[in-house]
C-alpha cells in the first residue's frame, strides 16, 4: 500500500489545479464510465471524495439534481477550483474525513483512492455513509503503468510507480471495513502518446508524481534519460504511438446495516 507524504501530495495537486482540466481527459473519461454505475436509489446528500477541480461533479448533479452535493479534496487549490464551480467544496483527507457520522446517502470517488491507505480510507467512507448507503469509486490496480516500471527498472532503483493494490486486496479491505454487496468491474485501458516527454507530462501534469518509498531527489542525468527514452521507444505500437496501460477497477459497495 502507498506510504505517501500527504503534504507533498497536496502541494503537487495544487500546482496542477490551474491547468488540470485541460490535460485530464483520461480522468474525465474514467469518471464518465463510473457514472454508468450510479444507482437508481434516491439521494438527499452525496459526497464527491477526491473531487479535484469538481469537473466530474456535474455527473452527480445530473443524476441527483435535488441532492446536496459536497465536494472534498486533499488539495486546498483543487477545493477552491471546485468552489469556483459553485460547488459546496471543502478541503479534507479521505483517510480522515471532516464530516459527521452517517451524513451521506452516496459516496463517490473517481481515481483518488489509490493515493490512500485502504485500512484508513474505507472505514472513513463507511463511517460517513448512512445505513444502506452506497459507495462507488474507480481506482488503479496492480499492473497499471507497467511500461514505466519496466523502463526505469534497470536504470536506477528509484520508484516511479505507486505499488497499486490488486483487485483481491481492494475487495478484502472493503469487507474488512464493513462493506457488503461489493461488486467490481476490472478494465484495462491503454492511452497513446506521441513521444516520451508527452507521456510523462500526462502523469506529472495532473499532480500524479508522488509514489511513496524511495524517490530520486535530483534531476535524472542526461545519459539515464536517454536510456529510458530509447527503451520506451521500443514499445511503439502499430500506429506509431507510445502506449501507457491503466488497470482500472470500478467498484460499488453498500454500507452494512450494523452498529458502528
Amino acid at each position: 500500500m502507498p506510504d505517501l507524504d500527504k503534504q507533498k501530495l497536496s502541494l503537487s495537486f495544487s500546482r496542477a489545479a490551474a491547468h488540470y482540466d485541460v490535460i485530464a481527459s483520461f480522468q474525465q473519461e474514467v469518471a464518465a464510465r463510473l457514472a454508468q454505475l450510479l444507482p437508481a436509489m434516491p439521494a438527499a446528500c452525496v459526497l464527491d471524495g477526491g473531487c479535484g477541480t469538481g469537473a466530474s461533479s456535474a455527473l452527480l448533479t445530473q443524476h441527483w439534481p435535488d441532492a446536496l452535493l459536497v465536494a472534498c479534496d486533499l488539495s486546498p487549490e483543487m477545493a477552491r477550483q471546485a468552489h469556483a464551480r459553485q460547488l459546496t467544496a471543502v478541503c479534507g483527507d479521505l483517510e480522515q474525513l471532516p464530516f459527521n457520522n452517517a451524513r451521506f446517502d452516496v459516496a463517490w470517488s473517481s481515481l483518488a483512492l489509490q493515493w490512500c491507505q485502504p485500512q484508513l480510507a474505507y472505514p472513513e467512507l463507511r463511517r460517513v455513509l448512512k445505513s444502506g448507503g452506497q459507495l462507488l469509486f474507480s481506482t488503479l490496480t496492480s499492473g497499471s503503468l507497467h511500461e514505466l516500471e519496466s523502463t526505469f527498472g534497470d536504470i536506477d532503483r528509484h520508484r516511479r510507480v505507486l505499488p497499486f493494490a490488486s483487485e483481491q486486496q481492494v475487495v478484502g479491505a472493503l469487507h474488512a471495513a464493513g462493506f457488503e454487496n461489493v461488486q467490481c468491474q476490472a478494465e484495462r485501458w491503454v492511452t497513446q502518446h506521441a513521444d516520451f516527454k508527452t507521456l510523462l507530462t500526462s502523469i506529472r501534469g495532473i499532480g500524479a508524481n508522488q509514489t511513496g518509498g524511495t524517490r530520486r531527489t535530483g534531476m535524472m542525468g542526461k545519459t539515464e534519460w536517454q536510456a529510458a527514452q530509447a527503451r520506451y521507444e521500443n514499445l511503439r505500437d502499430a500506429d506509431g504511438m507510445l502506449p501507457l496501460t491503466y488497470c482500472l477497477l470500478f467498484v460499488s459497495a453498500e454500507r452494512a446495516s450494523v452498529p458502528g
